[in-house]
């Protein structure tokens, strides 16, 4: 039986280790477009307040939101929006 031997030169290491290298790059590429989002960002984006009068649930993000208030005649969740109520306070 004939005994194997194994031998790589220098090129082939050099090569083989800027191919790994190329290949790690490509693969953690973002691209410029869509920006990385934090992933504690999701977590606490809805803030939810209650309260005697009612319940309140927040978009942190956008500032739109919605109530519930706790009476018998409005039966029905209300929008609003933060940003809509601030721009009409300064025309007045």
């Amino acid at each position: 039986m004939k005994p194997l031997t194994f031998s790589i030169d220098l090129k082939s290491v050099a090569l083989g280790v800027a191919l790994t290298g190329g290949l790690l790059t490509l693969a953690n590429f973002k691209p410029s477009d869509k920006p990385a989002q934090e992933p504690g960002d999701l977590n606490r984006r809805y803030q939810a307040i209650t309260g005697d009068k009612g319940t309140v649930i927040l978009d942190t993000q956008t500032g739109k939101f919605i109530t519930y208030p706790y009476s018998l005649i409005r039966v029905k969740w209300d929008r609003g929006d933060f940003n809509a109520i601030q721009s009409a306070d300064e025309k007045k």
